[in-house]
């Protein structure tokens, strides 16, 4: 996506907890790829919104494991929509992005 030099982008965060072990794989995938964490997540939602996915709830399950935080820089209005639609599919924004990054790293490691 081009953006014009005069267009000012305002960003907020995205956040979640997701297993830590899980943070560390995708920390490694988007280093391996050269790619910034943020820009992947702008990348996944922006996918989740447009092909509305059905994502589910997170188990208690992942209670038991040592959690940590997630967090993404995306673009302001791309947020409001992503908080808009987890609102309507009554989902938690943790759950779709925990969702997201398990598809993304099953998908690469389908790919090696």
């Amino acid at each position: 996506m081009t953006v014009a030099k005069n267009e000012i982008r305002e960003f907020e965060v995205v956040k979640g907890t997701i297993p830590k072990s899980l943070k560390i794989k995708f920390k490694v995938f988007c280093v391996q790829k050269n790619l910034e964490m943020s820009e992947v997540l702008e990348t996944l939602i922006r996918q989740w919104i447009q092909t509305d996915a059905p994502v589910s709830q997170l188990s208690d399950n992942l209670a038991q494991e040592e959690l940590e935080e997630l967090k993404g820089y995306v673009p302001k209005t791309l947020k409001s929509q992503f908080k808009s639609l987890c609102k309507q599919k009554r989902v938690t924004m943790r759950s779709v992005l925990y969702a997201l990054i398990i598809q993304l790293l099953e998908m690469d490691d389908l790919r090696e």
